[in-house]
């Protein structure tokens, strides 16, 4: 479950830091608060499976599977975020416990929840 997770984040990470431009190690030690040895292997083991690629060893980016993934980790906390804050919950507490929350949740959960933010907000 641990490296399911790690990489989950990491594609989430990589995804949303993409939103604004090439992504590189640095960036990810900054935004995921790990040393550059940490990315340096995650990314390398990312790579072997398929999830990014590295263009002229330096920028990083999602394969169409890690893209997948990343979309649905992204989607997954937007929703649980949104549904924490709609029912009162502090705007960080709602952003720290969806992040916990996006990795547990079986997809059928998941749409039934989906399904109600969208009726709701």
């Amino acid at each position: 479950m641990k490296q399911r997770r790690v990489t989950e984040n990491y594609l989430k990470t990589i995804y949303e830091l993409s939103q604004k431009g090439v992504v590189r190690n640095q960036h990810l030690v900054h935004a995921l608060s790990v040393s550059r040895a940490t990315v340096s292997v995650s990314v390398k083991i990312l790579a072997e499976e398929g999830f990014v690629y590295l263009v002229d060893g330096k920028y990083i980016y999602l394969t169409q599977k890690g893209l997948q993934i990343a979309k649905e980790m992204n989607e997954r906390y937007q929703v649980l975020c949104k549904l924490l804050i709609s029912l009162g919950v502090k705007p960080e507490i709602a952003s720290r416990d969806a992040c916990e929350l996006e990795h547990c949740m079986g997809a059928e959960s998941f749409s039934a929840l989906k399904t109600l933010v969208q009726c709701e907000i």
